[in-house]
């Protein structure tokens, strides 16, 4: 009761900051949370950071979202390792990666890719056509047809890693973001970069340059990060840019 009472002033707090910087009330975005789950991060969601993270973004789904969840997905390396854990609430936040996403998902504690997830938020809010894997004709002839896409839907997704893509794939990343932007898609994507060792996280700050609809939050302390005030998370969460892409 504690933590609901908590959400619903987060929330309150979140709107009060979306109203000073000129966010219409009627705005509203879909919301996904990708979660990183390569073995280099295993530490962190065991001892419950990374369900803490999820915790202090729900009033972003309760404020933003017409349904007032947040889709979150899983990812590591590959096509293989991408996949939706399913939608986080109000009711169902708590230890929510503690719950069902440790020793739960494909690719845990494996490598780090970032394109596959990235293409697969694309489907989800049907900015792309689906895969389908077709049936046994379909496989002899080698006719591969795309499910139409789903209904479009203004977006934004939270990206959560602690490492850098791995190097084979780079320029995919770059060519789904950069198709993104040719298509107009409306979604934006926020990076965060959650290390506290050496990592630079360069190619984030590239991507966050290079592209409109794209930025990046870098946080050395994690566990102090999901500690932080509700005026002090947005104001780290809700820069210029993206405020600027929901005034839009």
């Amino acid at each position: 009761m504690a933590l609901q009472l908590n959400l619903k002033k987060s929330a309150e707090t979140l709107r009060l900051s979306l109203d000073k910087a000129g966010v219409a009330p009627g705005l509203k975005a879909e919301l996904i949370f990708d979660m990183d789950v390569s073995g280099s991060f295993e530490h962190e969601h065991e001892e419950g950071t990374t369900s803490k993270l999820i915790e202090r973004l729900v009033p972003y789904g309760m404020v933003l979202d017409p349904d007032g969840q947040m889709d979150v997905f899983s990812f590591s390396h590959g096509k293989e390792n991408v996949h939706h854990v399913g939608t986080v609430t109000p009711n169902n936040c708590e230890n929510y990666i503690i719950r069902n996403v440790i020793d739960k998902v494909p690719g845990w504690k494996g490598g780090t890719t970032y394109s596959y997830v990235l293409e697969r938020n694309l489907q989800h809010f049907g900015w792309l056509p689906r895969e389908q894997s077709g049936g046994f004709l379909s496989r002899f002839f080698g006719v591969s047809r795309d499910e139409p896409a789903a209904v479009k839907k203004r977006s934004v997704v939270v990206f959560v890693t602690d490492g850098e893509n791995d190097a084979s794939d780079l320029d995919r990343t770059i060519q789904v973001l950069e198709a993104s932007e040719r298509r107009g898609d409306q979604v934006y994507f926020l990076f965060m970069g959650a290390c506290e060792h050496a990592v630079d996280f360069g190619f984030l700050r590239t991507i966050a340059a290079r592209f409109k609809n794209t930025g990046v939050v870098i946080v050395r302390d994690l566990d102090g990060f999901v500690e932080l005030s509700d005026e002090e998370l947005n104001a780290q969460l809700l820069g210029p840019e993206l405020l600027q892409w929901l005034r839009n």
